[in-house]
């Protein structure tokens, strides 16, 4: 397999401790990348995803490093509910957050949880630091940036001593359930987004993972019995010919193995000549942001498309024979009533209710320090103060139906989760019954028949920040 990271130049070694602490869905990509660059730099790396396994307090106490992955807003979370934990049990090792979200939470150095952050392109500067680790300085003074760009040459991910791929999210089709991998051909975005954690950390950067690095990759994962692979990009498709080329080698490797990717509603239409060749290539759905059928909602959140797009990127998929799910932002500070039942009755029209994950419905914008939508929000009176806990701020809705409906939607929904009996379908009933009380519509079916659309394939897990 090709690796560009450096040989090992650095003795002695230090032992640093990964862990991930939320399921992903997937194999954790934020173990195994900095695995194989820490790995490659000469250090012993121990790997633990606490999603599927529990602490091993022997091995917190064996680290001289511990380093915490925090891609999104609840593994963030709950990595900082930990952090006193592993204090505890090893108080000599530093403790670092790296990953999307670290360089957002840079201020917590301060408050003493954390003793260092790698965000951005988080490897080199984890490098540094179990670099000066090693040699015996600690990482006070550490002065990398909280959130480094710098281009660099991705070695393949490590992903020896992780959970086996077959303990994570699977493939389902109408066929049974296939083993799923995980990749990522490119980090960042080139858009820019108001409410994504990705824009407030790239801010517009991309960067290209080298097509032998992802190919590699996915050989490794597909000799651990992965059938179907996922694209996790924030947008497979910002660089078409660069994810194009992978596509292609991927199926000429692996004719039998499927993938799926995620892209904006705009990519769908700019490219939609080019969907029928990732269809023949081994794509089976596509995942893309809809966020909302309110176009005041879509232009606050600088989306780039508006309502009346919605429909002609559905029937390019359609087209093309790939299954679209779409995904909302369902609760935000413009959101009103009847805006919500304007989004089920789009939803149920166009046969997408069984597309929908349930958990979307009482989904609600968070801000994260570093959000550029603070300081819109703030000019428009409708900020609130910081929730340290919750690593967001609070904000007021300008519609005074909108807090309670999201509680009690939320609520309603969890319910039905822990409801083995309860599926898709009778939930979004549920769901859209609150939204008509609280927009003083009547709750009828819909004047004429919903779309029902055929089985869509699918993962067995869905996950969102």
């Amino acid at each position: 397999m090709p690796d560009s990271t450096p040989a090992p130049t650095h003795a002695p070694a230090a032992r640093v401790l990964l862990l991930s602490t939320y399921e992903m869905g997937h194999q954790p990509l934020g173990l195994a990348a900095p695995a194989a660059a820490l790995r490659a730099r000469g250090h012993d790396v121990d790997v633990l995803d606490l999603a599927v396994d529990p602490l091993d307090e022997g091995r917190v106490r064996a680290a001289d490093l511990i380093a915490l992955s925090v891609p999104m807003h609840t593994p963030a979370r709950l990595s900082l509910q930990l952090a006193p934990q592993l204090r505890a049990l090893r108080p000599e090792a530093p403790i670092v957050i790296y990953g999307l979200y670290a360089g957002l939470l840079a201020d917590l150095r301060a408050s003493g949880v954390v003793d260092a952050v790698a965000g951005g392109e988080y490897e080199p500067a984890l490098c540094d630091l179990a670099d000066r680790v090693a040699a015996g300085d600690g990482v006070e003074g550490f002065d990398a940036p909280d959130a480094a760009f710098a281009r660099q040459q991705y070695p393949v991910p490590d992903r020896s001593g992780l959970p086996a791929l077959d303990r994570y999210a699977q493939l389902q089709t109408e066929g049974g359930f296939s083993v799923a991998g995980y990749v990522e051909a490119t980090r960042g975005c080139a858009h820019q987004c108001l409410h994504c954690p990705v824009t407030a950390a790239y801010d517009g950067r991309l960067r290209l993972v080298a097509p032998e690095t992802v190919l590699a990759d996915i050989d490794q994962q597909v000799e651990a019995g992965a059938a179907h692979i996922t694209f996790g990009d924030p947008d497979f498709l910002n660089a078409v010919p660069h994810s194009l080329a992978i596509a292609e080698r991927l199926h000429e490797q692996h004719p039998g193995v499927s993938f799926d990717f995620t892209a904006k509603v705009e990519h769908l239409l700019e490219h939609a000549a080019l969907l029928p060749r990732l269809r023949d290539l081994g794509c089976l759905f596509v995942t893309s942001a809809f966020e909302a059928t309110s176009d005041e909602v879509l232009r606050e959140l600088d989306k780039g498309h508006t309502a009346a797009d919605l429909v002609p990127a559905i029937e390019a998929c359609e087209a093309a024979g790939l299954a679209l799910r779409p995904t909302w932002m369902t609760f935000t500070p413009w959101t009103t009533a009847e805006d919500m039942a304007d989004m089920l009755a789009f939803i149920e029209a166009h046969g997408l209710v069984e597309r929908v994950p349930p958990v979307q419905y009482g989904l609600r914008l968070l801000l994260p320090p570093g959000s550029p939508l603070i300081a819109s929000i703030h000019a428009q009176g409708l900020l609130g103060d910081y929730d340290a806990e919750a690593l967001t701020y609070e904000w007021r809705p300008r519609d005074e139906r909108i807090d309670a409906l999201q509680r009690t939607i939320a609520d309603l929904v969890a319910e039905q989760h822990a409801d083995i009996h309860a599926g898709h379908a009778r939930t979004f009933g549920l769901v859209r019954d609150l939204v008509h009380d609280a927009a003083g519509r009547p709750s009828l079916a819909t004047a004429a028949p919903p779309r029902v659309l055929p089985a869509t394939p699918g993962l067995t897990e869905s996950w969102f920040c």
